[in-house]
């Protein structure tokens, strides 16, 4: 990017961010300015529905209704399973921590919940 367009993007950029509320503000500055991008292509709502790993995770959840006779308890709950299964299939650190402390549990406790 030559300098005149790195100009014209910081200013359009601080615009933008002079443009928003307080919360919207806040939020930005938390993830960092500098870091914020606010010409980034919005991501598309369809991959996270149908993403391989999405499409998996729900055989996955629907399985586990269908074993030992689990009824769905709510939408709630079900988007929960929905997206810890999805992100122990993708990896993500949240859902194996959330994984790893539900095995220790239930190794130190010795019983079910």
């Amino acid at each position: 990017m030559s300098d005149q367009n790195k100009e014209e993007y910081e200013l359009k950029k601080k615009a933008i961010f002079d443009a928003m509320g307080k919360r919207g503000r806040e939020r930005i500055l938390r993830i960092g300015y500098e870091n914020w991008d606010p010409f980034e292509m919005p991501k598309d709502p369809r991959e996270r529905i149908f993403s391989s790993a999405s499409v998996r995770a729900r055989a996955l959840v629907e399985e586990f209704y269908r074993s030992a006779d689990n009824k769905e308890e709510s939408v709630a709950v079900h988007r929960e399973l929905f997206e810890l299964c999805r992100g122990l299939i993708q990896g993500e650190s949240r859902a194996k921590a959330i994984f790893e402390f539900c095995t220790w549990l239930r190794k130190k406790t010795g019983a079910d919940l």
